[in-house]
């Protein structure tokens, strides 16, 4: 489903403002008061304090809103302040000419703090022109930080969407090294290859042969491929 920009917006705003007045009306005077970078960057750095950091706690009628609007994947690990900056972020991707948009976001990526950087990995899909961040996706699958890690592998549309196979494969295996379940990773069924499945199986059979334990969803990879294969 196309995502309809303008309406989420209106989402994402009523959805901060119902968790709290003050954030509610924090975030509309932002979201309409910033196409002025140094604007943006003053809201985008304070969001954390101005809504807060609480779990969204979405109801299934909320979810099925941002359905409607083209959101269709969880945002079940997604903090209020990830919804606010996300709404900051559409926001100057309606205001900013292209090479603005990039410039934005590429400072903020570089100079804000680790809730900064989540929040825009987590925002990617929702961006005009999303493969434009690659470059961000990609740092951040080999960071080793484990939240942003996160951010960008699981419950996240865009690896699967714009990853390159080799940074796709290195991604699925920098999540069973770490212990991330492999059915966060979204979209990997379409996504296993050949190449996959070998390096899968090359780590699994190094592992077993020094006695130490595989994760045993391990096995998706494999029967994705099947799957593909058929």
């Amino acid at each position: 489903m196309k995502l309809a920009r303008a309406l989420l917006l209106a989402v994402l705003e009523d959805l901060v403002a119902s968790r709290g007045r003050d954030g509610g009306t924090w975030l509309r005077q932002n979201t309409r008061n910033h196409a002025d970078i140094a604007v943006f960057a003053a809201a985008f750095a304070g969001t954390s304090r101005s809504v807060g950091r609480g779990a969204l706690g979405l109801t299934p009628a909320e979810v099925n809103e941002l359905r409607a609007v083209g959101l269709t994947w969880p945002l079940d690990r997604w903090a209020l302040d990830d919804l606010a900056r996300a709404a900051l972020l559409l926001r100057v991707g309606e205001v900013l000419e292209q090479p603005g948009i990039e410039a934005v976001v590429e400072r903020r990526y570089r100079d804000g703090d680790a809730r900064e950087k989540q929040a825009i990995l987590r925002a990617l899909p929702l961006l005009p022109r999303p493969e434009r961040f690659l470059a961000f996706g990609v740092d951040a699958a080999r960071s080793g930080i484990p939240p942003l890690f996160e951010a960008i592998a699981c419950e996240n549309p865009y690896p699967a969407a714009h990853f390159p196979p080799l940074n796709f494969n290195h991604l699925v295996m920098q999540a069973l090294v770490t212990g991330a379940a492999l059915e966060r990773v979204l979209g990997l069924g379409a996504r296993v290859t050949p190449d996959l499945v070998r390096m899968a199986n090359d780590w699994a059979s190094e592992r077993r042969a020094a006695g130490r334990s595989v994760p045993a969803d391990i096995d998706y990879i494999t029967e994705a491929a099947r799957v593909v294969a058929a």
